[in-house]
């Protein structure tokens, strides 16, 4: 049972949600789930610098400072490979860096979801992490997006805003408020207004310290 069920332990899935302040390379994990997959490799980190291996195992499970820090430096180095079936053309299998997220669902900026054939009405993603070092090394120089950002069928760019992502570039330059313009002292005070509901899409503002 040990043996078979190995190939599962660095796996998961999840439906997909749109996060458009996320990069095109970076995808969010649901940080229970990144528990679980991430388990083994920072038990093994751990082991490395001298934890006994049952101690490495407890801090796992109660999710200590500890084990958060080393899960973090492991994904900041070793990036998830995302795949959605069925798998067409080389663009279904892509690599991304992780980064946590609270909720239950696997977030990704909808910039790639052209080349996964996905949209946001219950569409689910598998995502795997590479364990070798030149799993690793082929994740980062040839399945991030970045890397891909041409089609090779057409050479046109492959990644662009579409769906979701055209429609708010449409609804913030061309809707035009009747209100007057607003000021506000920072970038992130206009987003925090906006989200309140006290500025809408198309309403000009000011921002003091850009």
């Amino acid at each position: 049972r040990k043996l078979l069920s190995t190939t599962t332990d660095l796996v998961g899935r999840a439906a997909i949600t749109p996060n458009p302040d996320l990069d095109m390379d970076q995808v969010g994990i649901p940080e229970d789930k990144a528990w679980e997959v991430y388990q083994s490799l920072i038990v093994r980190e751990l082991g490395r610098r001298g934890v006994p291996r049952l101690d490495a195992a407890r801090a796992v499970k109660d999710r200590s400072d500890i084990a958060r820090k080393e899960m973090l430096k492991i994904m900041s180095k070793r990036p998830v490979v995302i795949n959605r079936a069925p798998v067409l053309h080389r663009y279904g299998v892509m690599a991304f860096w992780p980064q946590l997220v609270k909720n239950d669902t696997m977030q990704v900026s909808p910039l790639i979801v052209g080349g996964f054939g996905a949209d946001f009405d219950g569409d689910a993603m598998q995502y795997h992490i590479p364990v070798s070092s030149s799993a690793v090394d082929e994740a980062i120089n040839k399945l991030l997006p970045s890397r891909n950002l041409f089609s090779a069928a057409s050479f046109n760019v492959h990644y662009k805003p579409s769906q979701e992502y055209t429609g708010g570039l449409h609804a913030a330059s061309v809707k035009k408020s009747r209100k007057g313009p607003k000021t506000f002292s920072t970038k992130a005070e206009a987003i925090r207004a906006y989200r309140r509901g006290e500025i809408d899409a198309g309403q000009q503002v000011t921002i003091l310290n850009d």
